[in-house]
Parts: structure tokens; C-alpha cells; sequence
């Protein structure tokens, strides 16, 4: 007996060794997961890490010609060869083999091409950068280019994860437990995941998996992820319910994947866009993008336009650097931008925001799927999912609704946070699935949106201002009026006979304004009779009344670097934001060899601009005569602003500019860094809510060969500002103006090197002298 029970006794003590040995198994696998996942992180990081402190940027003794050379583009170029996406004229016909020679002369190979359908619309190209203006000028004298642009890259939009957190909060702060009681999805729902691909293989995906995606990084069909992220965002939308394993997705449809990020994390504009148009021929109702970059791209929107026009609704991240700067896709308005909101429903710390931005979902320490399990992760990249999930759960319910209305209902069914109503946070506030599915639609309800306005219209000219009209009520209603007020005066009314219940349509209003100004335009509907809440009634946009001071980019840096072209856009379109006049920059037209005062003159330019023209190797070094041509076109009286390299001894015949700004022509000018500018004289225009010092991240400077900007580089210019060991400068001359620094690669979100910038082109132009006549006997 007692042998008997020493035995059970050892029994019971190898059993509880074995259970404690197999859950420190577990706990030692997750955290080995953790490193894993950590190492990618790390990856990634250096994948992406920019030149950065002074002494990379000084030069060194036994440096060779090239790598002085080199020096400039050290500071934004990670790669010698460029991608470059040409989009050829609708209804033109064009063949490979017609530009073979401009491909072997450029050393240009094509990598991939984009189609809308059955015909192939653009190709890309990759060569080497050094290749792209000339390259780009030949292809458009070949005849049939819409446009060429470089593929910008594109990043997940990932942050490190925080403290490992053992459920997922996420699905039950937004109610999604209660959704589930009236329905847990419909597979007849698809959703495409364009991402690092997902995958497919693990426990939680494969039952909710569809087979028809793309590989467009490695150009096949088998979009298996080989980072984690879209699988861990996969995850979040259509992980497996009940099925005792892992985590529960939100709704329960079928996922597809479209491949357009590679084991980075990073990938191509036409990469993005390819899975875009691929994921909408295959019949995704819903695309979620955890993605993004602050480069426009007019491929990608035209991809995003493509989904959008067959009705497929598309959901994005909104970024992870705390900024109101627009990243792309999430601000086009095909698009909802989704922001991340934490536990206690504060906004995350890292989430962009602004008045792009149109719900709010979790996205902090967020549990989902990876190809080797299940990890917490942070970010947009997590909350865009959410609201992905809960829109195909919702689409589940009301499957006979069109995109919009399902778009304008989760708006409506969203918890308002922050600041009662539409706030630059939450947008319209953060997802509520038990509403979207639970919650009856009003009997009454007229929504306004999708409002289309120019961006400024000339005193006395008509336009037609257009907005969409939603009824999301379950009543049709008849004789409905719809208002264009302009700074709260009515200046059109149009009626709407019948609008069918869960229908559209577009209304089209006339304004001809004629006096100057920026003004707020506002679509108003009518409320009708019944109708209780009133606040999605009226949509609005700034709108100038005037004309705008037009700068044109002169081939250049400015006319190819993303960085640079970032801050064009946010200057033309966000100009309210520096100040009371409209800037426009053109940086395409005259992004060509041999221009001439007559190509000059034909723009229209207030100002032009010279962004760091500093190697000749692809022509940004003028001729003679295209500078006697910016001679006489500036000295008509006309502005001229010019950065950085645009003086450097690699292209000396621009130095023939020097004497424009007062500086002499015979310096020889090297490159450094530099990140301040003490402003000497405080009241000049140039400075207008401008801080001093000007602190901004370091860039490269041009630097004179005596090592300091001082009397030696001065004819008759003036020193605005000065670097605090007068390694950069800014100097002027009757009314033009040279900035050292190279500002315009720093991005949108520093403010104050674009508010300096907005001011030089107000500011600039030529003033010329005065000429008195001296008679003597």
C-alpha cells in the first residue's frame, strides 16, 4: 500500500515537472518569436537608415574625384539606378521594339507594367538615376507619353511593438463580440490584403484564404509573405472564429493577397498599384492598405481611381510620425485614412492626423498572425485592418448597399471621440462594429460629400462646383434642395427630383466669383421633414478667388527628387497654411535640355527656381545660352530663387549665374552640412514667422573653398542669414534670392524651412535700378 502510493506520489511529481517543462517551452518560444521579429525589425532599419552627422559629410583627405562628385547625391540616394513609370496616351498605340535604341543608349531595362484592364497602360523602367532627364526627354519626343514620373517607394507603416499583452483588446473595444450574435460575415465578401503578401499557410488564415493574388516583387503567383506584416494584418480582418486556435478575425470572409512589398517591408509605386488594379479585376468589394509613403505618385492614384470607379472600397493606414503631412494612398479622397487610437481610446502617440483623416481603430499593441505564430504589433498598419474587417462584417449585413453608403455608415455608427464631432484625430471618431451591424438606419437622412472644387478660380470666370448626394435613410425622398453657399452667402440652388433609398447622385453647382480672396465653399443640403440629425448635411473647401503667384522648377534636382516634389505639393495645395496668397509650383514643363526665354516666357512664371543643379551628367549644368535666357527673362522683372549645389564645382558654368545674387563668379564651391541659419537682418520678407535661429535636420550646403561665407564670396549682394560657422548662407540681391542650404529635401512636417520658402517666392523679384541722367556742359 505504501509502495503503492510512493508510486502514484512519483507519478503525480513527473507529471507536474513534465507540465511545467512543456510551459516553459511555450514561454521560451514566444520570446525567441520576440527576437525574431525584433532582428527583422533591425533589418529594416538599417535597409532604410539615411546618411546622417557632419563628419560623413566632410571631406576627407585622399577622397577621389568621384566620390566628391558623389557628395551631393549621398544626402537623398540610397541606390544608383532609379525606377522610372511611363504612361503612355490613351489610344495610342506603342510597341517595346520602337524604343529599344533610347533603352541600350540610357542602359534602360523594363521591370514591370501597369494595365487597367486588358491593355497595358504604362511600363516602368530602371536605369541608372544620372540617365533620368535625358532618358525622360527622349521617351517623351518619341511620341505617345501621357507622363513619366519616378516610382516612389512605398513602407509598411509598422512601429516596434510595445509590452507583449496576452488578448487581443482590440476586436473588444470596438464591440465586435457583440457584432458576432447577428452575423460573423459572408464568404461572398473579399478582401484584398496588398501588403508583404499573407501567409496563407498558417492555422488561423488557410480556411478564409482565396488563391487568385499575386507576387509583383518577384513577378509570380504565389504571394506568400516572407516579412509578417500583411499576414499579421490578415490576421486582424479574417483570422478563423471558433476553431480553438489562436486568434479571431473580425469578420468572417474570404482574404486574398496581392505581394507589393518585398522582405523589408518596402516596395515600388507601380508595384502597389499593379496589386491594386489585380486585386479589383479579381473582385475584391475591399482593399486594405497598411502602407504608405509622403511621395505623391500619379500611378498610384490613378490605380486607387481604377478600384475606386468599380466600386471597391479602399482603407488605409495614416502613418506612424505624428504629423498632420499627408501620406499616400490614405489622403487620396478615394480613400479612407485611418488613424490609431490606444486602450483608453487617446489617440497613439505615433499616429499621423489632420483633416484627411476619416476613422479611427486600434492600433497599439495590437495580437494577430505571423508566419511563425502570433505577435503584438503597433501601429496605423493595425488599425487600417480594423476598419477593413468591420467594413466587410458591415457589407456582410447590408450586402444589397453600395460602397458608399457603407463607407458614409461607418461614419455614422463610429464613437465620437475627442471634440464632438469631425476632429483632426479620430476623423469622424473610432469603429464601432455592434453599430455598423446592429444599428437601424434612420428613417430620414440626406448626406453631403465627396465635394469637387477647383483649387482657385480667376475673379469673373464660372465654375461648376460638384458634390455627391447620399440617401442613407430608408425612405425614398422627393424634392430635395441642395444650396452653394460661398462665405455664408447662398450664390446657386439646384433640386433633386427623387432620390431612391440607399442611392447617389451628383449635383453640379454654378459660381462666378469676382472678388479676390480665399473662401469657404460650402454644399448644403436641405434637411428634409423628418430628418433628426443634420451635422453630414453640408460638405466644405477652400476655395482662392485670385491669382496665384506661379513659380516654374528649372531642370534640376527639383524636378525628380520625391523629397523635393513633396514639398511643391504642400506648398500648392496647402499654401493657406503660410500665409494669404495661393503659390503654385510647376515642376514638370520645363524639366528639359536647351530651354529657351521664348519655353521660359510661355509658363507664365512669377519666379523661377533652381533646386541644387549640381551634376552635369544629367544636364543640370546650364548652357550660355540658357543662362543669357534666364538673364533676360529675370531682368524683365521677374523673381529667380536658387539652392544648394546649383553653385559647386562640379558644374562651373553655372557660376556665370553667381553674379545674379551678388556673389562673385569666380568662387570655387565644395559641398558640407549644416543644420542652422542665424537670421541677420529679422525684418526682411524673407522671414515672416520664420524662427531664429532656423533650426532644421542637417543637410548638405554649398561651402566656398576658402571654408566660410565671407566678404571673399560677396559683389553686391547682401547676407540675409548666415550658418553658425558660416558654412551656409542666404544671400540676396535686388529681389533674388540664393539659399546654400539645400532646405527643400527636408520633409513638409519641419514647417518653417517651407514657411521660408512660400516667403522667397512672394518676395522674389527683380528689382531693377534706378538710371539717372547726367548732363554736364
Amino acid at each position: 500500500m505504501r509502495k503503492t502510493a510512493s508510486i502514484l506520489l512519483l507519478t503525480i511529481l513527473l507529471l507536474l515537472y513534465s507540465i511545467i517543462l512543456c510551459f516553459n517551452y511555450e514561454v521560451s518560444l514566444a520570446f525567441q518569436t520576440h527576437e525574431n521579429f525584433q532582428d527583422k525589425k533591425e533589418d529594416f532599419k538599417r535597409f532604410n537608415k539615411c546618411p546622417s552627422g557632419i563628419n560623413e559629410i566632410y571631406v576627407e583627405r585622399g577622397e577621389t574625384e568621384k566620390e566628391k562628385m558623389n557628395r551631393w547625391k549621398n544626402f537623398f540616394q540610397k541606390t544608383n539606378k532609379t525606377r522610372l513609370v511611363v504612361r503612355f496616351d490613351f489610344g495610342k498605340s506603342f510597341h517595346p521594339e520602337d524604343f529599344e535604341e533610347i533603352l541600350s543608349k540610357y542602359n534602360a531595362e523594363i521591370v514591370n507594367m501597369v494595365s487597367f484592364g486588358s491593355r497595358v497602360d504604362a511600363l516602368v523602367f530602371e536605369l541608372p538615376w544620372v540617365y533620368s532627364t535625358s532618358f525622360s526627354e527622349e521617351m517623351k519626343a518619341a511620341g505617345a507619353v501621357s507622363y513619366i514620373e519616378p516610382s516612389v517607394m512605398l513602407q509598411a507603416q509598422l512601429v516596434p511593438n510595445d509590452p507583449y499583452w496576452p488578448s487581443q483588446w482590440g476586436p473588444k473595444k470596438i464591440m465586435a463580440d457583440w457584432a458576432w450574435n447577428i452575423t460573423v460575415g459572408s464568404s461572398e465578401i473579399l478582401v484584398a490584403v496588398v501588403d508583404t503578401g499573407v501567409y496563407y499557410l498558417h492555422e488561423d488564415i488557410w480556411d478564409n484564404y482565396k488563391h487568385i493574388g499575386y507576387d509583383w516583387v518577384n513577378n509570380d503567383p504565389d504571394p506568400l509573405d516572407d516579412h509578417g506584416h500583411g499576414t499579421h494584418c490578415a490576421g486582424i480582418i479574417a483570422a478563423v472564429l471558433n476553431n480553438y486556435l489562436g486568434i479571431s478575425g473580425l469578420a468572417q470572409v474570404r482574404i486574398m493577397a496581392e505581394k507589393v512589398l518585398d522582405s523589408y517591408g518596402s516596395g515600388y509605386a507601380d508595384w502597389v498599384a499593379n496589386g491594386i488594379i489585380h486585386a479589383t479585376d479579381c473582385g475584391a468589394k475591399i482593399i486594405s492598405l497598411s502602407l504608405g509613403g509622403y511621395g505623391y505618385s500619379q500611378i498610384l492614384h490613378e490605380a486607387v481611381k481604377y478600384a475606386y470607379n468599380h466600386g471597391v472600397l479602399l482603407v488605409a493606414a495614416a502613418g506612424n510620425d505624428n504629423t498632420n503631412m499627408k501620406l499616400y494612398p490614405a489622403a487620396f479622397e478615394e480613400v479612407i485614412a485611418v488613424s490609431a487610437t490606444d486602450q483608453n481610446d487617446y489617440k497613439a502617440w505615433f499616429s499621423n492626423w489632420g483633416e484627411w483623416v476619416e476613422l479611427s481603430a486600434p492600433g497599439v499593441n495590437i495580437l494577430s498572425t505571423v508566419p511563425w505564430g502570433y505577435y503584438f504589433a503597433s501601429g496605423t498598419s493595425m488599425a487600417a485592418p480594423h476598419v477593413a474587417g468591420v467594413a466587410a462584417l458591415t457589407w456582410s449585413q447590408h450586402q444589397n448597399r453600395s460602397r458608399d453608403w457603407i463607407r458614409i455608415w461607418l461614419r455614422q455608427t463610429a464613437d465620437d471621440l475627442g471634440p464632438s464631432g469631425y476632429d483632426v484625430y479620430y476623423g469622424y471618431g473610432r469603429i464601432n462594429a455592434r453599430k455598423a451591424v446592429e444599428q437601424t438606419p434612420p428613417t430620414h437622412e440626406l448626406i453631403a460629400y465627396n465635394m469637387e472644387a477647383p483649387a482657385y478660380v480667376e475673379p469673373g470666370n464660372t465654375v461648376q462646383i460638384n458634390a455627391t448626394v447620399l440617401n442613407v435613410g430608408l425612405g425614398g425622398e422627393a424634392n430635395i434642395a441642395v444650396s452653394l453657399i460661398a462665405n455664408k452667402t447662398v450664390v446657386n440652388v439646384k433640386s433633386i427630383d427623387y432620390l431612391p433609398a440607399g442611392s447617389e447622385v451628383k449635383v453640379g453647382l454654378q459660381w462666378a466669383p469676382t472678388i479676390e480672396g480665399l473662401y469657404n465653399l460650402t454644399v448644403y443640403v436641405i434637411p428634409v421633414e423628418g430628418e433628426q440629425n443634420t451635422e453630414n448635411n453640408w460638405v466644405s473647401k477652400l476655395v482662392y478667388v485670385g491669382y496665384p503667384v506661379k513659380a516654374v522648377v528649372l531642370h534640376s534636382a527639383g524636378n525628380v527628387i520625391g523629397q523635393i516634389i513633396t514639398n511643391w505639393q504642400v506648398l500648392t495645395n496647402e499654401w493657406h497654411l503660410f500665409g494669404g496668397t495661393m503659390v503654385y509650383i510647376d515642376y514638370t514643363t520645363l524639366n528639359k535640355h536647351d530651354i529657351t526665354y521664348e519655353d521660359i516666357n510661355a509658363t507664365g512664371a512669377d519666379v523661377l527656381i533652381i533646386s541644387c543643379a549640381y551634376d552635369p551628367t544629367v544636364g543640370w549644368q546650364f548652357t550660355d545660352q540658357e543662362i543669357e535666357a534666364i538673364k533676360r527673362y529675370v531682368q524683365e522683372g521677374h523673381g529667380l530663387i536658387a539652392t544648394a549645389g546649383t553653385l559647386y564645382h562640379w558644374v562651373p558654368n553655372n557660376n556665370k549665374l553667381a553674379p545674379l545674387f551678388g556673389l562673385n563668379e569666380y568662387t570655387i564651391w565644395d559641398v558640407t552640412g549644416t543644420d542652422l541659419l542665424h537670421i541677420i537682418n529679422t525684418t526682411h520678407p524673407l522671414f515672416n514667422k520664420v524662427p531664429n535661429p532656423l533650426v532644421f535636420p542637417q543637410v548638405g550646403t554649398s561651402l566656398p573653398s576658402d571654408g566660410a561665407w565671407d566678404s571673399n564670396e560677396i559683389t553686391d549682394g547682401i547676407y540675409l542669414a548666415l550658418g553658425h560657422y558660416r558654412e551656409s548662407a542666404i544671400v540676396a540681391r535686388r529681389g533674388l534670392v540664393y539659399i546654400s542650404p539645400w532646405l527643400e529635401v527636408i520633409p513638409p512636417y519641419y514647417h518653417h524651412h517651407l514657411q521660408l520658402l512660400y516667403n522667397a517666392i512672394l518676395w522674389s523679384k527683380y528689382q531693377k535700378p534706378q538710371h539717372e541722367l547726367l548732363v554736364s556742359l
